[in-house]
């Protein structure tokens, strides 16, 4: 039963009891490209519409 909390450790997003550096990178890139994502949605912030 134990064998199911083993995974490969570049591959682990949840990490008991540590930080996972390249999670954190990817969670803030998606962070980042979801925001511009929405305010470039608006129409006001939109730059082909100059």
């Amino acid at each position: 039963m134990l064998e199911l909390f083993h995974s490969n450790p570049l591959l682990a997003t949840i990490t008991v009891g540590g930080f996972n550096p390249l999670a954190a990178a990817f969670g803030l890139i998606t962070f980042i490209q979801v925001t511009q994502f929405i305010y470039y949605g608006f129409d006001a912030n939109d730059p082909s519409n100059d």
